[in-house]
């Protein structure tokens, strides 16, 4: 009877093939990439099969390590599951690596996180910041938040709630350049513009055929800078509520034409792996996610 392979080693395989090499996951696990070479040599030797094809340059995994990721991968979740089962009744415990686009952490989470530290002490959060999609995997990423629609895919997806827009100006910048009484008025002032996606800078009303056209004052490739010229009065632009939300409570921007803008409400949706979701940390990640955005 073949020895089975330890959990360590599944572990460091799998670091290896989601590294795409023994440097960086050598790097990432504190370990020396030779001893992460004869992790894969015992692996392989007690298995029977060759699991990679190792250059100078880059590794290959053969139709047998693609089969096995998937087997080392379901035994790690398993693993994990049953941990915390042992520690079912009490705080839920371990690592929790977040991606999210910059602006939900800065306006959403960022504010409220005490909150769920004190609810959770022993979770350790890491949050990766991109407005982009990823790979989970390649990212290491237990969890994803991201807003629209999603193309389709293996991850396991749970909605988090909807975010209408909300068209704003800074009333400094309103009193200068005067205060529009139709959406037509929008016409004489200025837009401060997303680089992309070039929908948000498209406003319709209610009522009206054809979108209004307002000049761009200046564009800028991230959320919160957009929002930031908007507050030091550089033009208007929308957003999703939770970005201003305490920007208008603070007076610092007003919403213009409410209940008019017809742009439909943001999705907002959690994705994550199948190995993750057993896991009681994520779920009272997701379920807080849940409580912060209603």
């Amino acid at each position: 009877m073949h020895e089975l392979p330890q959990t360590r080693d599944l572990a460091a395989f799998v670091a290896i093939v989601e590294d795409n090499g023994f440097a960086e996951a050598s790097r990432r696990l504190g370990v020396a990439p030779s001893t992460l070479s004869r992790t894969v040599s015992r692996l392989e030797q007690q298995l029977g099969v060759t699991l990679l094809r190792r250059t100078t340059r880059m590794i290959e995994m053969t139709p047998e390590g693609r089969d096995f990721l998937d087997t080392a991968r379901d035994i790690l979740a398993r693993a994990e599951a049953l941990a915390e089962l042992g520690t079912s009744g009490r705080t839920p415990r371990g690592p929790l690596r977040v991606n999210a686009p910059v602006p939900f952490m800065l306006h959403a989470i960022a504010p409220r996180l005490p909150a769920f530290r004190a609810r959770y002490p022993e979770i350790r959060l890491r949050f990766d910041m991109t407005d982009d999609v990823v790979d989970l995997i390649g990212a290491h990423a237990d969890v994803a938040i991201r807003f629209g629609p999603l193309d389709d895919s293996d991850l396991l997806k749970r909605p988090l709630g909807r975010t209408p827009w909300k068209l704003v100006a800074a009333p400094h910048y309103l009193d200068a350049q005067g205060w529009p009484e139709v959406p037509g008025d929008l016409a004489r002032l200025a837009q401060v513009r997303f680089s992309a996606p070039a929908h948000i800078n498209r406003l319709e009303f209610r009522g009206m055929d054809r979108p209004v056209e307002v000049p761009a004052a200046v564009e800028a490739s991230n959320g919160e800078a957009v929002r930031r010229l908007v507050v030091a009065g550089c033009g208007i632009a929308r957003f999703s509520d939770f970005m201003v939300a305490e920007d208008l409570k603070a007076g610092r921007l007003v919403e213009l034409f409410p209940g008019e803008v017809t742009a439909e409400p943001l999705e907002m949706t959690a994705l994550y792996l199948t190995r993750a979701s057993g896991l009681r940390r994520l779920a009272v990640f997701l379920d807080w996610l849940k409580e912060i955005v209603a």
